[in-house]
């Protein structure tokens, strides 16, 4: 049984949990040997419903590169022009209809950054998606774990299996 769970936390627990992606610490990710970014866009960077990008996130990104990093946007969205929009906007490659949580996303991804899963972090806020597809692919996986509530009821159940299978697994959640 034990050797069942640790199976099971590989691949749904995440290195680090965070509220927003203000509160990653990037100095550490350096400091592990991480030069890349994957970072999911609905919800993580922008809210889902925003087609524009807030000030202080352009400036989160342009800190990012000025720090080095290489970036890569990697949605879910089946909406290829706001993707695209988003990407343009603040320079960085962007992919869309990505399939995560299956391999072929996250190696597209790595493709685009030329970047081995070593020295690659993805930034997400699904568990099921984001962070589950970085952990099959060996990236670090930071799961941002914003709290915000859910309008759609879809949406609605799989926040509350994704906080259920946190509890179970030991790793601190929503509060």
């Amino acid at each position: 049984m034990n050797e069942w769970l640790e199976k099971i936390k590989q691949l749904f627990v995440p290195k680090k949990v965070v509220r927003s992606i203000k509160e990653i610490d990037f100095a550490h990710l350096k400091s592990l040997g991480i030069n890349s970014l994957i970072l999911d866009i609905d919800d993580t960077l922008i809210p889902r419903e925003v087609n524009d990008i807030y000030p202080d996130i352009f400036e989160w990104v342009v800190s990012r590169k000025q720090e080095g990093f290489k970036l890569c946007l990697t949605s879910n969205s089946r909406h290829p022009l706001r993707v695209n929009y988003i990407g343009q906007t603040l320079g960085i490659p962007a992919l869309h209809l990505s399939f995560k949580p299956l391999p072929m996303a996250f190696h597209r991804s790595l493709k685009i950054l030329q970047a081995s899963p070593a020295e690659t972090a993805m930034i997400g806020d699904q568990l099921f998606m984001d962070v589950l597809g970085a952990n099959l692919a060996n990236i670090y996986s930071i799961f941002v774990d914003h709290g915000k509530p859910e309008s759609i009821w879809l949406r609605q159940l799989m926040r509350q299996a994704e906080q259920w299978v946190l509890t179970k697994l030991g790793v601190a959640g929503r509060t």
